[in-house]
């Protein structure tokens, strides 16, 4: 892992450092759960007697306790409390079912875990006791019943850690870590291109350092007020909270996306800045004009990615919202990668940015660096990445070349200013014949159709010309679509032909991660019908001054 540069601020530490820090700095309320309010001191005398807590039930630093919960009070206060014992977090995303959270307890070696026994009206009581019966690493469940019920099934309730008695004096408490490198958080890699996810290690220094590199880069300061859409069990809306503890500022929880209810947080807690991803930004913005402004005026910043980000949404935002748009692009290996800046030119959402300050990117095609404006591997080094994949050294071999940059498997292209154009995951490449295109070029120039709910363009395996393309889509209520509305739309806007669909699918609703992404990996699953035979296009005509190759 690299050195800091030199010209970099001091790193803020381990978590409890900061939280102390924190606590001295700012005495208004920092944290905000709906008609909830805490400052941070209030954050560090409940962490220290949940860390009591925690230790009173034997556990110790390095091991690891699961939490699945939804954005709340007792989540930061988990991950506050955790950091302070040594002990290793891994947030689990609500939308996980028993499969997914069984196989990531199993696979981190939690030896407790702490889970809502409701969500979206769904009682998961039932599947919270067959996770302890067939976890034999458990040692420990506590649950938050759902708010009204008090109904635990007998389980003990995760009240018990919150409780603001013994005093943790009484317990003996060992010494916070010292060490910023020490193990933080684990974080499970969002599974887009894998059926298995791999648990990102990341440490005290790493997260914090990379959350006052976007502080630093963003000008980010103790008078804001972050609100994130994004869960705190992924690394965008992880980030949230620890940009609001490195700066002294304050961060608003926000739990299941509603827009309305996202909009009324915003105004509620006098939001500056807004994380959320681009379906939530277009859901934002068609709120129909009610009275109630979609975001308070104090709104400066709202901060985006994990999908294409076109121009006109980024239009949208600053004339609907009054904010202007920062894009970012992230992994969960990295966190906030590369984004755009606030004085960038409105042309700049066109690209993901530059690198985070301290970090590096660079693009290498056939093991060469890439010439300008070629699209090769996008390539990244950080001192804030994280230390490697959870009991799995192969693969945190594999990672990295042998000079330790990571390879990230996405496509991009490097401009002389040094910002970064994405141009999508490399397993996404189709090949028709030798000539090859990136599916997700195809899929922005669809981003505009409106009967679109959602899409995404497959590689489907052809006999002579190795690959073919298949738009695979799900409808909006009461629209239709054909193949040849598709080919016009695209051909109008001149695409050359062999990048233009040769098969349309249309299924109920397309497989996704629980952060929203097309899961690509699943939806190679899914069983499509055979490719029509080849016959000769009858495709509108592209305009003149655009070259068609592939035919």
């Amino acid at each position: 892992m690299n050195a800091p540069p030199t010209d970099f601020p001091a790193p803020p530490g381990t978590f409890t450092d900061a939280l102390v820090r924190a606590a001295e700095r700012r005495s208004a309320p920092a944290v905000w759960d709906g008609d909830r309010r805490w400052t941070w001191r209030d954050l560090l005398h409940q962490s220290e007697r949940t860390a009591a807590a925690l230790h009173r039930h034997g556990l110790a630093a390095g091991e690891v306790l699961a939490a699945q919960l939804p954005n709340s009070w007792e989540l930061v206060v988990l991950h506050a409390a955790t950091a302070r014992l040594g002990v290793l977090l891994l947030p689990l995303h609500s939308a996980y079912g028993t499969r997914e959270t069984r196989a990531l307890i199993e696979q981190s070696g939690a030896v407790a875990l702490v889970a809502a026994t409701g969500r979206r009206g769904h009682d998961r009581l039932h599947e919270i006791r067959a996770l302890r019966e067939d976890c034999s690493g458990l040692r420990h469940v506590w649950v938050s019943a759902a708010t009204g019920t008090g109904d635990t099934g007998g389980l003990p309730d995760l009240a018990r850690l919150l409780d603001p008695a013994p005093d943790p004096a009484a317990v003996r408490l060992p010494p916070p870590p010292a060490d910023p490198a020490a193990p933080l958080v684990l974080l499970a890699s969002s599974g887009t291109t894998s059926q298995r996810p791999k648990l990102c290690v990341h440490s005290h220094g790493g997260l914090l350092g990379n959350a006052a590199a976007v502080a630093a880069d963003g000008g980010f300061g103790a008078r804001d007020t972050v609100v994130s859409a994004s869960p705190l069990s992924h690394a965008f809306g992880l980030l949230s909270v620890h940009l609001a503890l490195v700066t002294g500022a304050s961060v608003g929880l926000f739990g299941a996306w509603e827009p309305r209810a996202f909009a009324a947080a915003l105004r509620g807690c006098g939001a500056t800045a807004a994380f959320a991803v681009p379906a939530q930004l277009r859901d934002l913005l068609a709120l129909p004009a009610d009275g109630s402004p979609a975001a308070p005026p104090t709104l400066r910043e709202v901060r985006t990615g994990g999908a294409p980000v076109p121009r006109e949404l980024a239009d949208a935002v600053r004339r609907v919202l009054g904010a202007r748009l920062i894009v970012q692009w992230g992994m969960t290996e990295i966190g906030a990668g590369t984004y755009t800046r606030p004085g960038d030119p409105p042309e700049a959402t066109g690209t993901i940015g530059r690198p985070a300050l301290g970090a590096a990117v660079r693009v290498r095609r056939d093991d060469r660096p890439a010439a300008p404006g070629e699209t090769g591997e996008l390539q990244y080094r950080s001192p804030w990445m994280f230390s490697g994949y959870h009991r799995a050294p192969e693969p945190t071999r594999a990672a990295f070349t042998p000079d330790g940059w990571l390879r990230t498997g996405d496509l991009a292209e490097l401009r002389p200013d040094g910002s970064v154009v994405y141009r999508g995951r490399a397993d996404e490449l189709i090949n028709r014949g030798g000539l090859k295109f990136s599916a997700l070029e195809v899929e922005e120039l669809l981003d505009d159709l409106p009967q679109l709910a959602q899409h995404a363009v497959v590689a489907r395996p052809d006999p002579r010309l190795g690959q073919r393309s298949c738009l695979v889509v799900a409808l909006r209520e009461g629209t239709r679509l054909t193949l040849e509305d598709v080919t016009g739309h695209l051909a109008g806007k001149g695409l050359a032909t062999y990048k233009l669909p040769e098969q349309l699918v249309v299924v109920d609703r397309l497989p996704t991660t629980v952060t929203g992404k097309i899961a690509r990996a699943r939806l190679r699953t899914i069983a499509l019908p055979p490719l029509p035979p080849r016959r000769p296009r009858r495709t509108p005509v592209a305009p003149a001054s655009r070259t068609e190759a592939g035919t």
